[in-house]
């Protein structure tokens, strides 16, 4: 690419980004909302920068993307917290759905896919009527992706108050929960949500294309990467294993469309940057950079699921589960948190 061509581009993604803006600003008006205070017009935030632009280049990637995906913003419901605290959370919920999505469609888009790929933003499929997050097709196959942000809240404040968690169904749980002591309690594995993740996704994909279908399901968790890991891989229960807990007539539910699991531990990231809280462990909000020495995202692969290319794997910043070394990688059945004194 020439100087001169390079520096059209740019003044195209500036225009890009500037138009997004403000359709932003001019769709919640006066309302204070979500995003009015990150988008100010002449006193964009950090956040806010990256979140604009991360739209842009979804749009200049495909034209009326980014448009969309602003109107979805806009469209995500704002309730101050002195009036309802319940209801900002779950609207706080909702906009970090939408930001986990905008971070995956980036990063998708932007992939080195190969000349002549297709890109289409929630197709339906013909036999479902459901909507993937993206189909990319190729001439002889087609991936697709769908992706989901728990709501952890609760869950959050149960493992940062609980002295013992079961991140995996096992017979200790089982007893545990036949025995619970009050003065002791437990936090439960969030396995029931991978579970209806994973249903969705396979609802969605299954019946897609007459062509091959590579089935992608990307969770956004926060830095607690063995809970979803735990759910989908452990080798007694994991939804993922031959002795999944899910089961029906006593035959597992093998999800079949589906050939693997993305665990992205950025959560924390979205989260932080929101509330301008920081970067957590990644520099970057809306890309899948990270530190040296930063904890990767994980490929939990399906039983008889098939593999992701090698260039995909590396945009999407992952790496095979059964090769990740540290201790938050591992599936876990029992773990007891111990605060130690200062």
């Amino acid at each position: 690419m020439t100087q001169d061509v390079k520096g059209a581009a740019d003044l195209d993604m500036l225009a890009i980004v500037e138009t997004l803006a403000e359709r932003y600003r001019t769709g919640v008006g006066g309302r204070t909302h979500w995003l009015t205070y990150h988008l100010k017009k002449g006193h964009v935030t950090e956040f806010g920068e990256a979140l604009i632009e991360a739209l842009a280049s979804c749009e200049s990637r495909l034209p009326q993307l980014g448009e969309r995906l602003v109107d979805d913003l806009i469209n995500t419901g704002y309730t101050p917290t002195a009036q309802d605290p319940a209801a900002w959370r779950a609207g706080f919920q909702q906009l970090l759905q939408k930001f986990a999505e905008i971070l995956v469609l980036r990063v998708l888009l932007e992939a080195p896919w190969p000349e002549g790929v297709q890109f289409r933003h929630e197709p339906a499929n013909p036999t479902t009527g459901r909507r993937p997050e993206l189909a990319v097709e190729f001439e002889e196959r087609v991936y697709l992706f769908e992706v989901k942000c728990p709501s952890l809240v609760d869950h959050q404040a149960a493992r940062g108050a609980n002295a013992r968690q079961i991140p995996a169904r096992s017979a200790l749980g089982d007893a545990l929960r036949a025995s619970p002591d009050p003065n002791d309690p437990v936090t439960w594995p969030r396995d029931n949500v991978l579970k209806d993740f994973l249903e969705s996704a396979e609802g969605k994909f299954s019946g897609f294309s007459d062509k091959k279908t590579i089935g992608v399901l990307v969770v956004i968790w926060d830095a607690y990467v063995y809970e979803p890991i735990s759910a989908l891989n452990y080798h007694r229960s994991g939804l993922l294993t031959e002795h999944s807990f899910h089961q029906v007539n006593g035959v597992r539910v093998p999800f079949d469309a589906v050939d693997g699991v993305i665990v992205m531990n950025h959560l924390a990231v979205l989260h932080a940057g929101a509330q301008e809280q920081g970067h957590a462990h990644r520099p970057g909000y809306f890309r899948l950079d990270h530190v040296d020495g930063g904890l990767p995202n994980v490929w939990c692969q399906n039983l008889g699921g098939k593999q992701l290319d090698a260039f995909v794997m590396s945009a999407l910043d992952a790496i095979p589960a059964e090769d990740a070394d540290p201790a938050e990688y591992r599936p876990h059945e029992y773990i007891m948190w111990i605060n130690l004194p200062d």
